[in-house]
C-alpha cells in the first residue's frame, strides 16, 4: 500500500512539472519580441533561393528569307524593304543590288536589325511586296557570355577605381606611382575594350537579326521541257567566243615550233644539196 502512495506521488509530480514547463513556453512565445520582418524576409530567402526572382535570359534571334518577285518588279521592292526599315529605325547593316545582265538575273539581299516589336510589321510588308519561299529561323543562347562579360566590367572597374585612389593618395614611392599607372592604363583599356563587346552582344540579344536575299522568278521556258534548249541559246555566243579563244592560244603556242621546225628542214635540205653535188662532180 505504501508503495502504491509512493507512485502516484511521484507521477502527480511529473504531471505538475509538465504543465508548469507548458504554462512557461506559452508565456515565453507570448511575451517574445515579434521577428523584424527583414529578418524573416531573409530566412525565407535563404531557404528558398531564386523563389522570387527568375534569372534573365539573352537570346540572340536571327530570321532567313529568300523571297521571290518578276524581274522589273524586284528592285522595287528592295527599295520599299529599304524604306519601311527606315521609317521603323531599324539598322541598315548591309544592302546589295545587281542588275540584269547577259548571263544572270537581277538580285538584291539586305541585312537588317529590329527591335522584337518591328518584326512581325516588317515580315508583313516584305510579304506584301513579294513572295516569301523560304523563311528559317535560329536562336542563340548568350547568357553565359553576356554574365561573364558583365562580372569582369564589374571586377575591372573595382580595380579601377582602386588604383585611382591609390595614385590620389600618392603614398609610395616614384616606382610604385609609375607601376600603378602602368596597371591602371592596362585595367582601362581591358574595361573599355569589354565595355564595347557588352554593346555589341546588346546589340544582338536586344534586337532581331533580319537577312532578305532577294531573287527573280524564272520564266516557264527556264523552268519547263525546253530549259535545256533555252539555256543552250544564251550559252552559243559564250562556246563561240571560248572556241575561238582556243584557236588563238593553240596558234600562238605551235607558231615558235613551226618556225623552228621549218628552220630544222631547211638546213638538212641545204646539207643534203650540197652532199648530192659532191658525189655528182
Amino acid at each position: 500500500m505504501v508503495n502504491k502512495l509512493i507512485t502516484l506521488g511521484i507521477i502527480g509530480l511529473l504531471l505538475v512539472g509538465g504543465c508548469s514547463k507548458k504554462e512557461e513556453s506559452q508565456k515565453a512565445e507570448r511575451f517574445a519580441p515579434a521577428e523584424a520582418p527583414a529578418v524573416a524576409a531573409f530566412k525565407k530567402e535563404k531557404l528558398e533561393p531564386g523563389a522570387d526572382a527568375e534569372s534573365k535570359r539573352y537570346i540572340a534571334m536571327k530570321h532567313h528569307l529568300v523571297v521571290e518577285t518578276t524581274e522589273d518588279q524586284l528592285p522595287k521592292a528592295w527599295e520599299s524593304v529599304n524604306e519601311f526599315c527606315r521609317s521603323m529605325g531599324c539598322d541598315i547593316v548591309e544592302s546589295s543590288i545587281s542588275k540584269k545582265n547577259q548571263n544572270t538575273p537581277p538580285s538584291g539581299s539586305l541585312v537588317l536589325r529590329v527591335v522584337p516589336e518591328n518584326l512581325k510589321p516588317l515580315l508583313d510588308h516584305i510579304g506584301k511586296v513579294s513572295n516569301i519561299v523560304t523563311h528559317m529561323t535560329e536562336s542563340e543562347d548568350k547568357t553565359g557570355t553576356v554574365i561573364d562579360v558583365e562580372a569582369k566590367i564589374k571586377n575591372l572597374t573595382e580595380l579601377r577605381n582602386r588604383l585611382r585612389s591609390m595614385l590620389a593618395t600618392r603614398t609610395g614611392s616614384l616606382k610604385d606611382v609609375v607601376e600603378v599607372e602602368r596597371e591602371l592604363s592596362r585595367a582601362q583599356s581591358e574595361l573599355d575594350s569589354l565595355v564595347a563587346r557588352r554593346k555589341a552582344l546588346a546589340n544582338e540579344t536586344d534586337k532581331v537579326a533580319v537577312m532578305i536575299d532577294f531573287r527573280s522568278k524564272q520564266s516557264i521556258a527556264e523552268t519547263g521541257a525546253f530549259a535545256p534548249v533555252v539555256s543552250a541559246w544564251h550559252e552559243i555566243g559564250h562556246v563561240f567566243a571560248s572556241s575561238i579563244a582556243i584557236i588563238i592560244t593553240f596558234t600562238v603556242a605551235i607558231v615558235p615550233w613551226l618556225i623552228l621546225i621549218a628552220a630544222g628542214f631547211w638546213i638538212v635540205f641545204k646539207l643534203l644539196r650540197r652532199v648530192l653535188r659532191k658525189r655528182a662532180h
